[in-house]
């Protein structure tokens, strides 16, 4: 390395110069001769002559190497703070040595000689002490030869960081009467002792887990060290002599760091979620869109009602979020009854990775796949170790996808979606009759229970909204994220983010197909195939009518097929193994479920079992019963006393049932009043033989030819 003037250089192991720190004031290599001026604490000190070539052999050898200096920090200071009397003392100071340091040859000849001759005169002439003159030039070349090395070393003085304690008076302000002349309690004066004993209970009561306030731990250490006293004070009826709350919180602070408490009264895991600096971002220039996804869910805000009965409040739902990390963009939601499951989570993946138009057709949202342009899979999933954790969603989710998981409690691993869910309930949720407010209740006003009226298919139609909304909205820290936005003059939206960085081609996400979602993701059941049609619990789609015909003749058959729960207007179904899954709509005698969700499906077979358990026997069963019997005695006694034999009395049925008929037309029955008469045989149509048929159809032509 060059020797350049004003360098700082460090010595070790040197034959020829020791140990230390040098500065390079200056140096002749005519004459091999270089001065040093070695940095130390020493009021005044001159500088070294020293070979220039030795010098040299030192840097090449590694005994000699460069080294940084730092500067006091009373010099690094702009000149614009720099008070007027401060900037007086400097120029004066500088006055002083500045012909000497301006003159080349004085540092050489100070440098060589015992005794300057140069400086001698300088002093005479001057009038100005050698030992003023020694002092000013030692800090200007000790300091780097900079006229800022003379201004006042204030932050030096005083002995800062020290100590100072005074056992014979008290510090501080006296205490003082506001009115009444009455004679205030002596202020305590603190010796060595009583702060070493408040260092122990503070250690010991405050300085823990769930440690004690500063005021109860003053208590506790007033019961340690001072009991006696407060015994003798309350039998002289005085103020007892002891340390204040004042005291005892300023040395609190002035013995321990903030660093200290934080670490001390507070867990690691607390630390790490709610304590630590926060210098990083969960993305930054790095990371793409289709990185990382974050998936996470939370009960909504709001009290939802049943889709079937109004009047039935069934609490509050679950809403599950997919976010990209890099662009901020929502490209996954599920709204779900279900709690936090892997059933509802993996209804909320496969709405990420499949396309949005139909998920927002069935909630009364129409939009273009450029709206919500999201049916990515990406490089990592980042999702809790609750309903993410365990075989079946590893083995679903692995063939996809990287699985991480966040460690318990730590949601600040997932900062990008848990800021979604106070963006939608702010936003959307808690404008809705029914909200909690994050529990924000007047005393006296209606419960949100009580004022529930919305239905979970509302509810998802206005997160969806405010989600559409959302992708568009701007967001600064998107700028910083993406450099694409301003290069191609966007407005800084997640929406934005996402398509410019697919079309640039810095995009991480993949596509899959449909299939693939549907095979993998939606909830597998079996269905039925029956005559009327594919049977999935009180549900019926259309099937082929051969299928249908087989399955009346043959018996029903079972098959694989998936459910999505948000809606039970259709069914993916497949006949065997080899074959992929179709759709399958609802049939139009299961139109009362037509836009529900699957739960409602079992909410109504919950209340037709009721309904059955409730009404399985009546009072009108019980009394028919007792007619029917009371009627069958009757008929049997009539059996019995028919003297005919059984063979006999069954025969000439049709002549005995013509003539009932003519007896019942020719005349009224007995007792009864405005009895209807029977037809006559011409309008009767007759059902068996074909003789009778015959008869009958030749007896109508003949009376139409009559009429005409």
């Amino acid at each position: 390395m060059d020797i350049i003037r004003n360098s700082v250089w460090q010595s070790h192991d040197s034959d020829v110069l020791s140990d230390g720190l040098y500065r390079v004031l200056d140096f002749d290599r005519d004459t091999d001769l270089l001065i040093l001026f070695e940095i130390k604490k020493e009021r005044t000190s001159k500088p070294i002559p020293f070979s220039l070539s030795q010098f040299t052999y030192g840097v090449d050898s590694q005994r000699i190497t460069h080294k940084k200096y730092t500067p006091p920090s009373y010099m690094l200071i702009d000149e614009r703070k720099i008070n007027d009397e401060d900037r007086k003392r400097r120029d004066v100071n500088y006055k002083i040595i500045k012909e000497l340091v301006e003159d080349k040859i004085f540092v050489f000849d100070y440098a060589i000689h015992k005794k300057s001759h140069l400086l001698t005169e300088y002093s005479r002439k001057k009038q100005i002490p050698q030992r003023t003159i020694r002092t000013l030039l030692t800090l200007y070349w000790k300091h780097g030869q900079d006229i800022y090395a003379l201004l006042p070393a204030y932050p030096n003085c005083g002995a800062a960081g020290k100590s100072r304690i005074r056992h014979e008076v008290k510090l501080g302000n006296a205490k003082k009467n506001r009115v009444l002349p009455n004679i205030r309690s002596k202020v305590y004066i603190l010796n060595e002792g009583d702060i070493e004993n408040i260092k122990k209970s503070l250690t010991r009561f405050h300085y823990k887990t769930h440690g004690e306030t500063i005021k109860k731990t003053l208590v506790r250490h007033i019961e340690l060290y001072f009991k006696d006293e407060i015994k003798k004070a309350n039998a002289e009826n005085r103020a007892p002599y002891i340390p204040s709350l004042k005291q005892f919180t300023y040395w609190n602070r002035k013995l321990f760091s903030k660093e200290f408490s934080i670490n001390k009264k507070n867990s690691k895991k607390e630390i790490a979620l709610k304590m630590r600096g926060l210098l990083g971002s969960a993305a930054n220039t790095t990371v793409l869109p289709g990185d990382v996804f974050e998936i996470d869910s939370t009960v909504a805000d709001v009290h939802l009602v049943s889709s079937l009965n109004r009047r039935k409040v069934i609490g509050r739902p679950t809403i599950y979020t997919v976010v990209d990390r890099a662009s901020r963009m929502i490209v996954g939601l599920h709204v779900s009854l279900y709690h936090a499951s892997w059933r509802a989570a993996r209804q909320a993946l496969a709405n990420c990775f499949m396309p949005k138009k139909e998920y927002c057709r069935i909630f009364g949202v129409s939009i273009n796949e450029d709206e919500w342009p999201c049916s990515h899979i990406p490089l990592t999933l980042m999702c809790d170790n609750g309903e993410m954790i365990g075989l079946k969603p590893q083995d679903k989710m692995t063939p996809l996808t990287k699985l991480e998981f966040a460690p318990v409690g730590r949601g600040d691993r997932k900062s990008i979606v848990e800021r979604c869910f106070g963006i939608l309930n702010d936003e959307a949720i808690h404008e809705l009759t029914g909200a909690t407010r994050r529990g924000k209740i007047v005393k006296g006003e209606p419960t949100p229970q009580s004022r529930a009226c919305l239905t979970i298919q509302e509810v998802t139609s206005v997160l969806i909204r405010e989600i559409l909304a959302h992708n568009q909205r701007t967001y600064e820290e998107l700028a910083y994220i993406n450099p694409l936005l301003i290069e191609h003059d966007l407005i800084i939206s997640p929406k934005n983010s996402w398509m410019i960085s697919v079309k640039q081609g810095r995009f991480s996400g993949r596509v899959v197909t449909a299939d693939e979602v549907i095979a993998r993701l939606l909830i597998p059941v079996t269905a039925n195939i029956t005559a009327g049609g594919i049977q999935y619990n009180n549900l019926f789609y259309e099937c082929d009518p051969d299928i249908a015909s087989a399955a009346r003749v043959f018996g029903r058959t079972s098959c694989e097929a998936r459910i999505d729960d948000n809606c039970v207007d259709y069914l993916y179904v497949r006949f065997d193994k080899n074959s992929v899954f179709r759709k399958h709509y609802l049939l139009k005698k299961r139109d009362v479920f037509k836009g529900k969700a699957h739960l409602d499906t079992d909410v109504m077979a919950d209340w037709v079992d009721t309904q059955k358990e409730i009404n399985a026997f009546t009072l009108n069963v019980f009394n028919n019963s007792k007619v029917k019997d009371k009627i069958n005695r009757q008929g049997i006694e009539r059996l019995n006393d028919i003297s005919d034999p059984r063979r006999v009395h069954g025969k000439d049925i049709r002549r005995n049932r013509k003539a009932e008929l003519d007896l019942l037309g020719r005349t009224n029955l007995p007792n009864e009043k405005n009895e209807p008469v029977l037809p006559s045989s011409s309008n009767i149509l007759l059902l068996p033989g074909r003789e009778e048929k015959q008869r009958w159809l030749n007896a109508k032509k003949k009376q139409e030819d009559a009429e005409k």
